[in-house]
């Protein structure tokens, strides 16, 4: 993949924009929370950096490194044209509950 050496965003107002949009509403910034038995946003602590476009992003803030052009262009098409991340999924997958088999499951419904 193509690396560039440019910042994704021009200001800390347009990056704070692109995570509210995108990266808050998307499951791979999420856990699984046992205690809860459901998802839970990640805080900074437990961040699960399951997205390459995000992880790019984080990289960035604290290095110069060059980043994926893919994560230019994610980052470009939402500031100038207002489209959401391509690669966010807001479906939560199924789970199963423990120690139960398929058979259990499908007479449960």
């Amino acid at each position: 993949m193509k690396k560039i050496d440019r910042d994704p965003f021009s200001n800390g107002t347009q990056h704070m924009m692109f995570e509210e949009a995108n990266c808050d509403h998307c499951i791979k910034n999420s856990v699984w929370d046992e205690a809860r038995d459901r998802y839970t946003n990640a805080d900074e602590d437990n961040m699960p950096n399951r997205c390459s476009i995000l992880r790019d992003i984080m990289n960035r803030m604290v290095s110069s490194k060059p980043i994926n052009q893919r994560t230019v262009d994610v980052c470009d098409n939402y500031i100038l044209h207002g489209v959401l991340c391509p690669y966010r999924k807001t479906e939560w997958p199924k789970r199963k509950a423990k120690g139960q088999s398929k058979e259990q499951l499908s007479l449960n419904l």
